[in-house]
Order: C-alpha cells, then sequence, then structure tokens
C-alpha cells in the first residue's frame, strides 16, 4: 500500500470517527472507489485505522481514564463502584450497545446482506433537528454537564449506538444524539460520546481479532494505517471539543440533524 493511500485512508477515519457521519462508510468509500482497493482488505483497514482513532482517544482521554481506575480501585468488589458516574455511564452505554449491535448484526448478515439502513440514521437526524428546534423556544433551559453523568444515562446512548453496526448508521451520531436528548451541553455530549468510543471500540476490535479477519493482511500496513488515523484523529478531536465550547446545544443538535439527513439523501450514511 503507498504512503499517499494511508495518509488519505487515515485522514478520512480521523476526520469521520467523530462526525455525525458513518466513518467505516466513509473509510469503505475512498478504498473501493477512489482506490479501487481490493474488498478482501476492507476488514482489516477498518480494524487498523479504528485502533489509531482508539489510541488518540485513550492518550487525548489519559487523564480521566485514570481518575476513573483510581476511583473503583478503592471498593474493587463492590457493585455500586460500577454503576455511579462515569463508569456507570460507560459500562450501562457498552452493554446495551451489545445487546442491541449483536442481534442486528447477526440479523443484517444473515438475511439482509445488502441493507443499507441509513434511513433510521436521518429519522434520528429529523429527530435531532425538531430537538433542537424545541430547545431555542425553552429559553433559560439549564444544560447537563459531563459530571452529573449516570449508568440511566447509559440506557438511551447505549441503546441508539447499537444501531451503529448497521450500515450507514455512524457510532459518534447515535451516542451523541442520545446525550443530547438527555439534556447535556454540546461540548459535553461529543465529550462522553468520544470517551464512550474508547470501550465500544475496543469491543469491536476483539470482534475482529476473533473472527480471524485481519490474518492475511500485511502488518506494516496495518501500523502504518492505524499511526495515520492516530494522527488526524487526535488533531480533530481536540479542535472539535474546543469548538462545542462556542455554540449553544440547540444550534449543535440542529446542525448534526441536517448534516444526517442530508448524509442519507447523499447516499454518504
Amino acid at each position: 500500500m503507498d504512503s499517499i493511500t494511508i495518509l488519505v485512508l487515515g485522514l478520512v477515519q480521523g476526520i469521520t470517527e467523530w462526525v455525525p457521519i458513518s466513518s467505516k462508510t466513509q473509510v469503505s468509500l475512498a478504498w473501493l472507489k477512489v482506490f479501487n482497493g481490493d474488498p478482501s482488505s476492507l476488514v482489516p483497514i477498518l480494524l487498523y485505522v479504528h485502533i489509531g482513532t482508539l489510541l488518540a482517544a485513550i492518550i487525548y482521554f489519559r487523564k480521566e481514564l485514570l481518575e476513573i481506575a483510581q476511583s473503583k480501585l478503592k471498593r474493587p468488589l463492590a457493585i455500586s463502584t460500577y454503576s455511579k458516574g462515569k463508569a456507570g455511564f460507560l459500562l450501562t452505554a457498552v452493554i446495551l450497545t451489545g445487546v442491541i449491535g449483536f442481534p442486528l448484526l447477526y440479523i443484517e448478515k444473515k438475511f439482509f446482506p445488502t441493507l443499507d439502513s441509513s434511513v433510521i440514521f436521518a429519522l434520528m437526524g429529523a429527530g435531532l433537528v425538531l430537538t433542537g428546534f424545541l430547545l431555542l423556544s425553552q429559553k433559560g433551559a439549564k444544560e447537563r454537564r459531563k459530571e452529573t453523568v449516570t449508568w440511566k444515562d447509559g440506557i438511551l446512548t447505549g441503546v441508539l449506538q447499537g444501531l451503529s453496526v448497521l450500515p450507514g448508521v455512524s457510532r459518534s451520531g447515535t451516542s451523541t444524539t442520545g446525550l443530547i436528548w438527555r439534556g447535556f451541553s454540546s461540548e459535553d455530549s461529543f465529550h462522553l460520546s468520544f470517551l464512550l468510543s474508547i470501550p465500544t471500540v475496543i469491543c469491536a476490535e476483539l470482534v475482529f481479532y476473533l473472527n480471524g479477519e485481519v490474518a492475511a493482511f500485511p502488518i506494516a500496513d496495518g501500523i502504518l494505517l492505524a499511526a495515520s488515523s492516530f494522527v488526524f484523529g487526535y488533531l480533530t478531536l481536540g479542535a472539535l471539543l474546543k469548538l462545542m465550547k462556542r455554540f449553544n446545544v440547540a444550534y449543535v443538535a440542529i446542525a448534526m440533524g441536517l448534516v444526517m439527513v442530508a448524509a442519507w439523501m447523499l447516499g454518504a450514511g
């Protein structure tokens, strides 16, 4: 694989992993349509570029992850330790993602191999637009901060994120939608969504490895793809979170919703 291909695929993944369009769809289109790549290499490519953005998220949130881990080590055997705060949110969201996602993935692969589920994503986008206008009508409505997140917020977020196993449905779009609907500010909705990407992607990558999807792919190309998506993903993640500090969640909801509907109309997923 040449350096231009590696850089472009890393750039596409690094940007689209954090915005409300499906990164797996965009990387697939770039590999298959732009570079006329071998379809048999697509799954390993998706795995490696997701490893890159996973590492970017881990390093970006390293202090926060360490704080979560340290707080749990104080009472490692207490159930309540894993049901409160961010740990409770992450655990609940990941479990619900699996509960919804695995059956959908099985049904899609078994019965609907050419299924395009982006219409579901478009409906969520329309719901976000409506949410944005409702928020604008509620002047002075108090936005929640990430410090108030609980396991209850992980239920809706996890259910919606579970839909992202379907073609054309974005993980970041679904999870951020759930968090906005739970009343979080735009900055904190994206923050929690990006934090949630860490355990979610780890679980997804394990499934790929257990299925032996990467055995025949050159490891050197995989490392370079991961490095490329890591660099672009880290830069994009930080820039996007800084940008979200400036905008009212109502306007972010409307903008996200329009992007999601437009992606469906253009077939970009």
